[in-house]
């Protein structure tokens, strides 16, 4: 009887009273866009894991092509990673990378050179850890992913191996500029890197120089997702 009533509180009263608050008291508890990266580039996520990573034939041998988050913030992005997976009963692993503690030092002092930030500008403090958002993912029920706490560039990629689709959302110019050159020569044919705030009036200006710079030394065509990201994808 208690689990009945809590369901027809939060089902029906609390939606009621809400929608009847004054705006400015109902607000934080109205339905918003809580991702990072816009639709678009969502979608060409969805589409590229479905394209890149099928169900392995009953022969299969050999190991899998990872897909890979670099720079989870909240984590809802992740979280629409997993449940995608999860939904299409797709095998693949998913990796998420972040220091957890904030920009690094050096990637701080570069941005406050180079590009006129402040420290305000770029805390360094979170508020959670990767066991506890580990621990919170499977009582979600999601259980094919691995967290590393590490920054980017300290990451041992020849241990991860083959990657089909990676999403770089580290904001900074040398945590992109690195990331970029580390996780380039383990993309698989086809597959592909997505990168976050790649406009010019980002709040986050270093890193479409530094994907521009990749772009030209490497000689890569790319494709602009949404207003502000950028695909590199692998020829096959």
């Amino acid at each position: 009887m208690q689990a009945y009533l809590k369901h027809i509180i939060m089902r029906f009263v609390v939606p009621w009273l809400v929608y009847r608050l004054p705006l400015s008291l109902a607000a934080p508890l109205l339905p918003k866009y809580r991702f990072g990266i816009e639709p678009a580039q969502l979608a060409c996520l969805t589409h590229l894991i479905d394209c890149l990573t099928p169900p392995p034939p009953t022969h299969f041998i050999g190991k899998r092509a990872v897909i890979c988050e670099i720079g989870i913030g909240r984590g809802y992005t992740s979280i629409f990673l997993l449940e995608h997976l999860r939904r299409t009963a797709n095998p693949t692993t998913a990796l998420f990378i972040d220091t957890f503690k904030g920009f690094t030092d050096e990637s701080i002092s570069y941005e406050i050179r180079h590009y006129g930030k402040t420290k305000r500008d770029l805390p360094r403090n979170k508020n959670y850890s990767p066991e506890r958002i580990a621990k919170h993912w499977r009582r979600l029920g999601y259980d094919n992913f691995k967290i590393i706490a590490q920054d980017c560039a300290q990451v041992d990629w020849e241990a991860v191996g083959p990657i089909a689709v990676a999403l770089l959302d580290v904001d900074l110019y040398l945590p992109t500029k690195v990331s970029l050159a580390n996780i380039w020569p383990h993309i698989i044919p086809g597959g592909a890197i997505l990168i976050d705030d790649c406009d010019a009036d980002s709040r986050w200006p270093g890193a479409l120089p530094a994907v521009t710079e990749f772009i030209e030394e490497h000689n890569l065509s790319y494709r602009q997702i949404g207003s502000k990201g950028i695909l590199l994808q692998k020829q096959d």
